[in-house]
């Protein structure tokens, strides 16, 4: 998730730059919704359950849906205009993605069978300072599922309604305010969650 908050910014400052020369800058929001795609998908693999549905057939889920973002930058919206056909897909996506995350919560573990390796050692050499993370790791996962059930869902209609809002100036306006004030709540649940699991990792005992 680190790596698509960081993707996240650096795609605003080159938005803002492309501004700034009085570009085009809706090139990036293609670029941003296939790099969205990819990247929470990658996150939400390691959450979900090991032989699930989405574990079987995430190369398929992720080539096939990256195929039709590129598409329809292709042949349906061009790259200058807004493609909102691909991000109101991806933003379904990604809600199914929380919202069945949530389903499976009783039975999701804190870290996949694959991370073993460290978890072993961890716990023997302190047992108590594992156990405490698990549960401050686990609050931060739910805090950032829910910052991206909050965000998607209340975005949706933006990008769905962007090609018609854009003819009624004040609407358009208000409605990406709008969205602006739920992507920075969107950052600051995910920073918060990450910095919990950061500064709260356990110390070991000899």
């Amino acid at each position: 998730m680190g790596y698509f908050l960081l993707f996240n910014w650096l795609t605003e400052a080159g938005a803002r730059v492309a501004i700034y020369l009085s570009s085009n800058n809706l090139p990036l929001l293609h670029f941003y919704t296939l790099g969205e795609f990819v990247l929470l998908s990658f996150f939400y693999r390691t959450l979900f359950p090991q032989h699930g549905f989405f574990r079987k057939y995430f190369v398929v889920i992720l080539t096939t849906v990256s195929l039709l973002i590129v598409l329809n930058t292709i042949f349906l919206q061009s790259i200058y205009a807004f493609n909102s056909y691909a991000k109101t897909l991806v933003q379904i996506i990604l809600i199914i993605y929380a919202i069945v995350y949530f389903f499976h919560l009783p039975e999701a573990p804190s870290f996949q069978k694959s991370e073993s390796w460290y978890r072993a050692p961890l716990d023997q050499m302190n047992p108590g300072g594992m156990s405490n993370f698990r549960k401050h790791e686990g609050w931060s996962l739910r805090l950032i599922n829910s910052a991206v059930l909050i965000y998607y869902c209340g975005s949706l209609f933006i990008f769905m309604f962007s090609n018609v809002f854009i003819q009624k100036s004040v609407i358009y306006h208000s409605f990406w305010i709008f969205n602006a004030l739920l992507n920075f709540l969107f950052q600051v649940l995910v920073l918060l969650g990450l910095w919990r699991v950061a500064f709260r990792r356990p110390k070991l005992s000899f």
